[in-house]
C-alpha cells in the first residue's frame, strides 16, 4: 500500500492490482451492472483506506457493518461507514472530476441507525489504481450547510465547506473525542411486516431501476434500517435479475432469431473488398456455425463507443454447443475502444473468462467455450464505469 499527501494535505492512496482483481469479482453478487460498479469503488475505497488507518492511526478500526450485510448496502446506496473506535466514519466515493461539491445519499444523513460522525470525500481514479481523499465534514455541518436535493434525495455541499486539511481531522478525531458531531435526526416510522413485505415485492422488480427513489424517504429509510427486510430486498432482486428474460439459442438452432439480434451482414459491407469484413467474420468462426451480432451501445454518445457483439454456435452430438464471442467495432472505425472488456459470466454472476482490446486492437474474442441445453450465461461489455451485460439460455 502507497500512500502520499497531496497540497493541502490531501490523502492518496495506491489500489495494488492484485486488490482491484479481488474486489471486481466479489462484487459480481451484484444484481445490476450499477450496482455491480458501485460496489467495485466502495470496496476498494474500504480495503485501501481500511488497511492505511490501522497502519498509520486506529488499529481497532473496523467495517461498521460487515459481511453479509455490505452487499445489500451497495446493492441500493452509495457509501461505506468504518468505525474508529466511537466515531464513525463513511467514506462517499466518486468517479466525478470535478471536485467542487460533496453529494451524501439521504440514507447516510437521515436512517438514525446510519449517520455518521464524520463524512469523507474520496475520489476514484477511473482505473482504479489511486483513490484521492480531498477533504471532510461533520454530520451536524452537513445539515446545517448542504443544499438537500429532492430528485435525486442526496445533500449536495458546496466544496468550500468542507475541510481539505486531513491532518486536521486526526486532530479533531484525537482531541475532541467527546464533542457531540452529529444534529438531531428525527426517528423512522416502523413498517409492519405486511408493508414491508409488500414493499419488497413492489421494489425488487427489475423494471424499478432505482429502488431508493421509488417511494417516500421515510417509507424507504425504514425498509432499509432493518437488517432483515433489507438483505430480503437484496435477495430477491438478485433472483428478480437472474430470472428475467433471456435470449433462447435454442431457438437459433431452428433459425428463429430475436429481432435485435442480426445477420452480421447487416454491420458491415460484405463485398469482395471489404478485406476487414471477410477476416472479421471468418478467422476464429467454424464454416458451420451460426453467427448472429448485436449493436451494443455503451451510452457515451459518440460513434467510437458502439460496437459489435457476435456470437456464433456450432452444434455438437449430445444436445451440447460450443460457443464462440467476439466483440468488433462498428464499419466506420478500425480499432475497438483501448481496454474495453469482453466479460462470460456464469449464471451466478461468476466470472469464467474475460479479454481486455488493446491499442489498435480490430476485435477481441472469448475463448470457446460449451454448453448443454438448459444452461444459461452472461455476456458483458465494459468500458470505464458502463456495462451492458446480455443473457442467454441454451
Amino acid at each position: 500500500m502507497t500512500s502520499a499527501f497531496t497540497e493541502p494535505q490531501e490523502l492518496l492512496l495506491e489500489i495494488s492490482p492484485s486488490l482491484q482483481t479481488i474486489s471486481w469479482q466479489e462484487c459480481q453478487i451484484y444484481a445490476t451492472p450499477s450496482s455491480r460498479w458501485r460496489a467495485y469503488m466502495n470496496q476498494i475505497c474500504l480495503h485501501g483506506f481500511l488497511n492505511w488507518v490501522k497502519a498509520e492511526y486506529v488499529p481497532e478500526a473496523s467495517i461498521w457493518n460487515s459481511s453479509p450485510g455490505i452487499p445489500a448496502f451497495w446493492e441500493f446506496v452509495n457509501g461505506t461507514a468504518i468505525l474508529l473506535k466511537e466515531k464513525r466514519v463513511v467514506l462517499i466515493p466518486s468517479e466525478a472530476i470535478d471536485d467542487r461539491e460533496l453529494e451524501v445519499p439521504q440514507e447516510w444523513v437521515d436512517i438514525p441507525s446510519w449517520a455518521a460522525d464524520y463524512y469523507l470525500a474520496v475520489q476514484v481514479t477511473p482505473d482504479g489504481e489511486w483513490v484521492r481523499i480531498w477533504g471532510y465534514i461533520t454530520h451536524s455541518k452537513l445539515k446545517s450547510l448542504a443544499d438537500y436535493d429532492q430528485v435525486d434525495k442526496t445533500y449536495c455541499i458546496d466544496a468550500r465547506h468542507l475541510i481539505k486539511d486531513l491532518n486536521a481531522f486526526w486532530m479533531t478525531y484525537q482531541f475532541c473525542g467527546t464533542e457531540e458531531m452529529k444534529a438531531n435526526i428525527a426517528p423512522l416510522p416502523e413498517l409492519s411486516a405486511a408493508q414491508a413485505e409488500n414493499l419488497v415485492q413492489r421494489l425488487s422488480n427489475y423494471s424499478v431501476t432505482f429502488p431508493r427513489l421509488a417511494v417516500p424517504f421515510t417509507t424507504w429509510g425504514a425498509l432499509l434500517k432493518n437488517e432483515q427486510w433489507r438483505q430480503r430486498l437484496y435477495q430477491q432482486r438478485l433472483r428478480t435479475q437472474f430470472s428475467q428474460v433471456r435470449v433462447d439459442l435454442s431457438r437459433w438452432l431452428e433459425q428463429i432469431y430475436d429481432a435485435s439480434w442480426q445477420a452480421i451482414e447487416t454491420f458491415f459491407e460484405p463485398n469482395s473488398s471489404s478485406l476487414a469484413f471477410n477476416f472479421r467474420t471468418s478467422f476464429g468462426l467454424n464454416a458451420a456455425a451460426i453467427k448472429r451480432a448485436k449493436l451494443i451501445d455503451l451510452g457515451m454518445e459518440i460513434e467510437a463507443q458502439k460496437v459489435i457483439l457476435l456470437v456464433a454456435l456450432i452444434p455438437e452430438a449430445n444436445q451440447q454447443v460450443s460457443i464462440r464471442v467476439q466483440l468488433h467495432p462498428v464499419c466506420n472505425q478500425l480499432y475497438l475502444p483501448v481496454n474495453i472488456k469482453l466479460v462470460l459470466l456464469s449464471e451466478q454472476g461468476e466470472i469464467l473468462q474475460q479479454v481486455q482490446a488493446r491499442i489498435q486492437d480490430i476485435y477481441v474474442q472469448l475463448k470457446l467455450f460449451d454448453g448443454e441445453v438448459g444452461e444459461c450465461f452472461s455476456i458483458q461489455v465494459a468500458l470505464d464505469s458502463c456495462q451492458i451485460t446480455e443473457n442467454f439460455v441454451i
